[in-house]
C-alpha cells in the first residue's frame, strides 16, 4: 500500500564569502521537510498501527509520477492506495479502514 502526501521544504542556497561569484561558492543551508498536520497525522497513525506502507511525497515526485497518481484517483492528501486499488482519501477514511481491520482481526481470534 502507498500513502500519498505533500511536503514543504525549507532548503535554501547560501553564497559563501568570496570575491567572485562561482557555482562552487554555493552551499545548501539546512534542509528541513514539513508535512501539513493531516498528512503528518496519517503517517504517524499508520506507523503506530504497525502497517507497512510506502510513503510517496508528491512534492518531490516528477510530473509523470504526479500524473500517474492523479489517474489512480489521488487528488487530495493524505491518500492511501491499497494493493487492490482501493483509494482512501483523508485521515478519517484511513483511520476508519485501520479500525475496521483491527476489529475484523479481533473477531477472527475469538
Amino acid at each position: 500500500m502507498k500513502l500519498y502526501v505533500k511536503s514543504e521544504n525549507t532548503g535554501g542556497i547560501e553564497r559563501s564569502p568570496g570575491f567572485f561569484f562561482h557555482s562552487c561558492d554555493l552551499r545548501t543551508k539546512q534542509d528541513m521537510t514539513f508535512y501539513c498536520d493531516e498528512d503528518f497525522e496519517a503517517i504517524d497513525f499508520l506507523r503506530k498501527s504497525g502497517f507497512d506502507f510506502e510513503l510517496v511525497d508528491l512534492s518531490k515526485c516528477s510530473f509523470v509520477m504526479r500524473l500517474k497518481a492523479q489517474m489512480v484517483g489521488v487528488n487530495k492528501t493524505p491518500t492511501l492506495v491499497l494493493d487492490d486499488g482501493t483509494v482512501l482519501k483523508g485521515l478519517r477514511k484511513i483511520e476508519e479502514f485501520v479500525h475496521s481491520l483491527s476489529r475484523a482481526n479481533q473477531l477472527q481470534q475469538e
